[in-house]
């Protein structure tokens, strides 16, 4: 009996609490497999809100929990599970972001910059501004520029000031509020066109 207790106890899930003890105490892969599996599809969420191609997304990903393991021993735990877990997302989700920044920034190819010119766009910048949805502007959000997707997302998804999205980016504030401008009136024009198309076949 006490062997059948030893083996149902052995092979009992880990809770976050123990998981994250795991990897700051005892430092087994048993900890780390637990994190990975179970937050491995929040952290591409977070990493596809700024890198489209699938390849690269991938790579910000395992980066990410490189630096989860890395730092995990920074990581204050809350006494209370259900705020643990909250807070261990967020932390998880700025480590995930930060990440994905770095690695567009490394990349340093024209696509990162947007040429596009003002007068294109300047027609749609109120054009049905509240029609714009959340599930509309995420689905959207993959056809922009790399440089005006992550800050649209750092500034109205991830609460950064322009300020904080100049210094990550390596850009001038005002710079940072030029592209979120642009990212909102790219969005727009795509949405009217989506629009459009919507209503023709509907007609």
């Amino acid at each position: 009996m006490k062997i059948v207790q030893k083996i149902w106890k052995k092979e009992k899930p880990l809770s976050l609490r123990e998981a994250l003890a795991d990897c700051v105490l005892d430092k087994t892969e048993r900890g780390k497999s637990f994190l990975y599996k179970k937050y491995y599809g929040y952290v591409m969420a977070v990493v596809l809100r700024y890198i489209s191609i699938e390849m690269e997304a991938e790579e910000a990903v395992n980066e990410s929990f490189v630096k989860v393991f890395r730092k995990i021993n920074t990581f204050e735990m809350h006494l209370e599970d259900s705020i643990l877990e909250k807070t261990f997302r967020s932390w998880l989700a700025r480590i995930a972001v930060n990440t994905s920044i770095d690695l567009l920034r490394t990349k340093k190819t024209t696509n990162f910059f947007d040429d596009t010119p003002d007068e294109e766009l300047a027609s749609h910048a109120t054009v049905m501004a509240d029609r714009l949805g959340v599930e509309d502007i995420l689905k959207l959000l993959q056809r922009i520029p790399d440089i005006q997707r992550s800050i649209f997302n750092l500034f109205e998804i991830e609460g950064y000031s322009h300020e904080e999205i100049g210094k990550m980016l390596n850009i001038p504030e005002s710079t940072s509020r030029t592209y979120l401008t642009r990212a909102k009136q790219r969005l727009r024009k795509l949405y009217i066109e989506e629009f459009s198309v919507s209503q023709n076949v509907h007609s």
